[in-house]
């Protein structure tokens, strides 16, 4: 999401300082980190000291915003160093991981004078999928607060996700902007084999990770439900982190049935998006609950830039809004029948959106969003 941003920022250098590979997570990307590297400016990591990385590498501490505020330390050291000696006019941080932010709260106390924009890409405290820890949740509350206060500009991928913060400080609204994830034509295939429809044999494919109540299965029952005519078969296959469930997926839905669904590993990002290209047809799944979804997928963000047809299964809110946009179709992620009739709907009338929503397509194109990015900055400068 980052490098897509940053590749296509106007008339500006940009100096990314990040974690050293494998600190994050060990699925490195060489195509996306070759697209990277075309980012107007230099990149820089820190890696910490060699004990600090081992206890980072643990995924269930309870550490509070997360865990790589242990690396925080010797990153805030790299970055002031840069900062004494580069020439820069407003700093940035982003998360995923919160505790970047923390990074740029002690940077705007050592200077003040430099603008400091701070991006959120989800909640940070009082998250619908985050456990409470005593100490480091009301810890961290209170570093969020800080950061909320102190950052000259803040940035949010929706105007939920805005409305969220605001709940805890109502006077955001005078220096915040609503910046979406973006998608870059350049990553997709140009020139795609045309591929002639074949109603018999159907093809969906999901992709993404699934934690805490986003799960599915509510997903996998409504396939189990779903009336096939004689001849036809589908086929759903995942892309993303192993999840628990997928251990009985070659019992449950065996190669002789004409309902298969197969876990395929992880991809790198630009093979993923040829993926997208061939499917027949998209799933998304949101997690279920109370009142409205503030979250803007950036699996979805992939989806509108490739141009097939989308199902989400999520409750009303961004991804419903823009799911309807697009021409797809939405359904409860807690109703196996809703699941089940959209997909039977699905399958008897199946075609792609009659026609594409280019307005739609334009609000998330790379060049269009960098360009809003960069009148932001100018404003604030």
């Amino acid at each position: 999401m980052t490098a897509k941003l940053l590749r296509n920022l106007p008339d500006c250098r940009v100096d990314v300082l990040s974690l050293e590979n494998g600190l994050v997570s060990t699925a490195l990307d060489c195509s996306m980190g070759r697209y990277a590297e075309e980012i107007n400016g230099s990149v820089y990591r820190v890696s910490g000291l060699k004990l600090l990385q081992e206890i980072c590498r643990f995924s269930r501490l309870p550490f509070r915003p997360d865990r790589w505020l242990l690396l925080n330390h010797a990153v805030l050291r790299k970055a002031d160093k840069l900062i004494l000696e580069g020439h820069y006019d407003c700093l940035v941080t982003r998360s995923q991981y919160h505790s970047a932010h923390l990074v740029g709260l002690s940077l705007k106390k050592r200077y003040p004078d430099l603008p400091w924009v701070a991006c959120f890409s989800d909640p940070w405290s009082n998250a619908d999928h985050q456990a409470d820890i005593p100490f480091f949740s009301s810890w961290s509350k209170r570093q969020e607060m800080k950061v909320l206060d102190v950052a000259d500009h803040l940035v949010f991928p929706t105007e939920g996700m805005r409305k969220h913060f605001n709940v805890h400080q109502t006077s955001l609204d005078r220096k915040s902007t609503v910046v979406p994830h973006s998608y870059d034509p350049a990553l997709y295939e140009k020139f795609r084999a045309h591929k002639e429809p074949d109603h018999n044999n159907l093809t969906l494919r999901l992709f993404g990770s699934f934690y805490g109540t986003r799960t599915p299965d509510v997903l996998f029952s409504a396939i189990d439900q779903l009336k096939m005519d004689d001849g036809q078969n589908l086929t759903l296959e995942i892309y993303g982190p192993w999840y628990q469930s997928y251990e009985s997926l070659t019992h449950r839905f065996p190669e002789t049935s004409l309902k298969r669904v197969k876990y395929e590993g992880q991809l790198p990002h630009i093979e993923a998006l040829s993926k997208m290209q061939e499917a027949d047809l998209l799933v998304l799944v949101d997690a279920p609950g109370v009142g409205k979804s503030i979250y803007l997928p950036s699996k979805l963000v992939d989806y509108i830039g490739s141009g097939q047809p989308v199902l989400a299964l999520s409750r009303e809110g961004v991804i419903t809004t823009v799911v309807n946009k697009l021409g797809g179709m939405v359904a409860d992620p807690s109703d196996v029948s809703a699941v089940s009739d959209a997909l039977k709907k699905w399958v008897a009338y199946r075609k792609a959106p009659s026609t594409k929503n280019i307005r739609l397509l334009e609000e998330y194109q790379s060049t269009n969003v960098g360009a809003k990015f960069r009148s932001m900055i100018d404003e604030l400068l």
